[in-house]
């Protein structure tokens, strides 16, 4: 007997039909009696996830004091720097680099102390051309993340200063896979996005939901349309990032903090990159 996984519905029919008639719809291998039931469970989840609050991580240490104690600037150079910031309103570390104080490589030295993870000089762009990691231009433009290979079960990912925790965090969980961040500089991670997926087949449509119900709406018809659909979810602040796969295509969808946020009033796929 295959009963509905919603709670509040839990209608049942025989297990011969549903096999024989295809009866109702499955999401992540649980059956549903029909399309209603699943809108309403994928509504359920997309607020669940919605309403969670991501950590904020400060940094230890700053990145002047790391690059002085490196003895990669001086004092002055630092008070210099600062004086020319109030007036740029650049980062500390674009500033730097704009005065000629320090070295692109100084600076992802300093950066990598201070975040904890390892840094490239210099990448490839060919590394990102066949889109490793699965994912779309889109999606690595709205993280401000772009996988480039994978060793020891990882996939290795390119990503800027300050480090883009939670979109790290959400990548782990829609993907699938651990993940190791490598920094780079940000004219880097600029041309690793504009070069990602350029040789892979596209495989992947994006679409930003109005508000929740309607991107509960759209789960729905995935799963009409297909008969069994895997969905997962993750926050990554303000929206919610949602990824259904169906005969072995994947849609990615974001949806807005609040059903009074229209998707007129947000850019449909931030660019995630920070300036130093």
């Amino acid at each position: 007997m295959a009963r509905c996984s919603r709670n509040s519905c839990r209608r049942w029919r025989p297990t011969t039909a549903v096999r024989a008639l295809g009866l109702g719809l499955h999401v992540d291998s649980a059956w549903f009696c029909s399309d209603r039931c699943v809108a309403a469970e994928a509504e359920r989840r997309l607020r669940d996830v919605g309403a969670r609050t991501a950590e904020l991580v400060s940094p230890a240490l700053r990145l002047g004091q790391i690059l002085t104690q490196q003895r990669t600037i001086t004092g002055s150079d630092l008070a210099r720097a600062l004086e020319s910031q109030r007036s740029s309103g650049r980062r500390l570390g674009r500033e730097l680099l704009h005065l000629g104080l320090v070295t692109r490589e100084a600076l992802l030295k300093a950066l990598s102390a201070q975040t904890g993870v390892r840094y490239l000089a210099a990448i490839d762009t060919a590394s990102v051309r066949s889109a490793p990691g699965g994912l779309n231009g889109d999606e690595v433009r709205a993280l401000g993340v772009v996988p480039f290979g994978e060793s020891q079960g990882r996939l290795n990912v390119a990503c800027a200063a300050p480090l883009p925790n939670a979109a790290l965090d959400a990548m782990t969980v829609l993907i699938g896979r651990p993940i190791e961040p490598f920094l780079v500089d940000d004219d880097d991670l600029v041309r690793l996005q504009a070069s990602y997926g350029a040789q892979a087949v596209p495989t992947v449509s994006t679409w930003m939901a109005r508000d929740v119900a309607d991107g509960a709406e759209r789960i729905a018809e995935a799963a009409v349309k297909a008969g069994a659909v895997d969905v997962k979810e993750a926050r990554l602040d303000p929206y919610t990032w949602v990824r259904i796969e169906a005969n072995g295509r994947i849609s990615t969808m974001l949806v807005p903090p609040s059903p009074t946020t229209t998707s007129e009033e947000l850019d449909p796929w931030p660019v995630a990159t920070t300036r130093h």
